[in-house]
C-alpha cells in the first residue's frame, strides 16, 4: 500500500494539516503508531488529546495487525479543528465487530472497539474499493 494510493475519506479543509505514516505490519507497529500519533499531537498543540488518540490508535492498529493479512497498515491524521485518524489496512473483506458478542469478564481479547467507543468522539468502518479499508475515528478538540 502507498500513502498515495489512499483515497481521502472526506475532503480537507484548506488550513487542515495531514501527517501520514505507514509501517509494515508487525506486533511492534502498534506501539510505534501510538507514540507517532501522541508526538505529532503534543507538536501540534494537542497536548489534552494525546492519551485519548493514543489508547484508540493502539487498539485500531493493533486490530489491524491481529485480523488481517495486511502487509502494511497505514495511519494518517488529519487536524482540522477535531483530530480525526484513519488507520488503513488492504483487508476489506475484514470487518470489526464493534462489540457484537461481548466478551466475557475474564476474556482478556475482545474490548478494543468498546474502548475506541468509549473515548472517541466517533469512529467507523469503510471500504475503499476492492482492496483498502479504514477505521477511523475523531476527537473533538482540546477544551
Amino acid at each position: 500500500m502507498k500513502t498515495s494510493a489512499l483515497i481521502p475519506i472526506e475532503p480537507a479543509a484548506e488550513d487542515a494539516l495531514i501527517y501520514r505514516m505507514v509501517a509494515p505490519s508487525r506486533p511492534d507497529t502498534p506501539r510505534i503508531a501510538r507514540d507517532w500519533v501522541v508526538s505529532v499531537l503534543r507538536g501540534a498543540g494537542h497536548p489534552l488529546l494525546a492519551e485519548r488518540a493514543r489508547l484508540c490508535t493502539s487498539e485500531v492498529v493493533t486490530n489491524a495487525h491481529r485480523h488481517t493479512q495486511t502487509r502494511e497498515i497505514a495511519v494518517e491524521m488529519l487536524l482540522d479543528g477535531h483530530v480525526t485518524v484513519y488507520v488503513y489496512d488492504c483487508a476489506p473483506e475484514r470487518w470489526p465487530s464493534g462489540g457484537v458478542g461481548l466478551p466475557g469478564l475474564l476474556d482478556t481479547h475482545g474490548r478494543g472497539l468498546a474502548l475506541v467507543a468509549a473515548y472517541a468522539d466517533d469512529w467507523a468502518a469503510v471500504a475503499q474499493g476492492d482492496c483498502v479499508k479504514a477505521v477511523w475515528f475523531r476527537l473533538a478538540p482540546d477544551e
